[in-house]
């Protein structure tokens, strides 16, 4: 029997890929490992994580939300909105997030409508949709910012507190990544979202409501964004109608290097956890090399068109589509 490669395993891709990294900033800015900045890196993993246990749902079913960041800046321009204007309370604060949860809902709802019984291409209504929330955003502030002045509440103490001297934000990441990962391993709902992805048809064939299921993963999409833009703020003491403007990206990032199918169907918590890193690497590391902004952009673009391409052959490969090289073929080839 042959022996399999190292690198011929996912988790042995993924390895290879941090050691690469890893040596890059050894060599370029050694103040990459300090604790400070080790720190720094986790809570934005924490972040992207989040989201991306959320639109790892979504992507299994063949759906994608470029409207997280959007929904994230207005659920948590809600939630503090109501928290500063009813007196800063304890109180103040959950019935915010509730509120803050229902509008989530209310868009996840809308995303999987507009997709699972209208048809519409998901990328298309996200993207309009993302238009829309930040508009909204925007009027409720009119344009302006709110700033989190109150450190003595449970708001504040999000993001600011430690359980076993681990930052709660993740802590939060992590609750979210098990739950996420416990539900795709070991429910009913896991295995029908998995099925839903693969093949909607033959899903529909055996008594299985895609529809259903499809928009179930964008409402839980849309819920995973409204909790990293609550943790976002807590963070940072501040909220805006751009508050995590562009995060949408680092999640399909974190997403399509962790190996998770555009097309629906194969993916798992794992890989995303992994991606959620790596993006928070990728995003540390131009910062750390003094890569100009206005390139970070690009540098983000190149990763996810590489990652998406070695995905897509990899996932070829896999289902027969593409035969292996081998000494016999290549003679075959020599002859012809």
């Amino acid at each position: 029997m042959k022996k399999k490669n190292f690198l011929s395993n996912a988790w042995g891709q993924r390895a290879l890929i941090l050691a690469v990294l890893l040596i890059i900033m050894l060599i370029g800015n050694r103040s990459f490992f300090s604790l400070g900045n080790l720190r720094t890196i986790l809570m934005s993993i924490a972040i992207y994580g989040i989201m991306s246990c959320g639109m790892l749902l979504a992507m299994l079913t063949g759906g994608i939300d470029l409207a997280m960041g959007s929904t994230a800046a207005l659920t948590s321009v809600i939630c503090l909105w109501w928290y500063n204007g009813h007196g800063m309370t304890n109180g103040a604060f959950f019935v915010g997030l509730i509120f803050a949860i229902l509008t989530a809902c209310c868009v996840g709802l809308l995303h999987g409508v507009c997709d699972a019984y209208f048809m519409l291409p998901s990328f298309v209504v996200t993207l309009a949709t993302s238009n829309l929330l930040y508009g909204l955003a925007s009027a409720i502030l009119k344009g302006s910012f709110i700033h989190l002045t109150n450190t003595e509440g449970f708001f504040y103490k999000i993001a600011n507190t430690k359980l076993f001297s681990i930052p709660m934000p993740i802590i939060i990441f992590i609750v979210v990544a098990v739950i996420v990962g416990l539900i795709l391993a070991f429910t009913v709902f896991g295995r029908r979202v998995y099925a839903v992805g693969a093949n909607r048809v033959a899903a529909e064939v055996v008594g299985i409501n895609s529809r259903a299921f499809r928009v179930g993963c964008y409402v839980i999409c849309s819920l995973t964004a409204c909790i990293g833009g609550i943790v976002l703020t807590s963070m940072n003491y501040v909220t805006s109608a751009t508050t995590a403007q562009g995060y949408e990206s680092m999640v399909m990032l974190a997403l399509v290097v962790g190996g998770a199918d555009i097309m629906g169907g194969y993916g798992d918590i794992g890989g995303a956890v992994f991606g959620a890193l790596l993006a928070g690497l990728v995003s540390n590391m131009i910062v750390m090399l003094n890569i100009d902004t206005n390139y970070s952009q690009a540098v983000q673009g190149v990763i996810i068109v590489l990652a998406v391409a070695f995905n897509v052959y990899h996932n070829r490969k896999a289902a027969g589509m593409i035969a292996p090289r081998t000494s016999k073929n290549k003679k075959l080839a020599t002859k012809q």
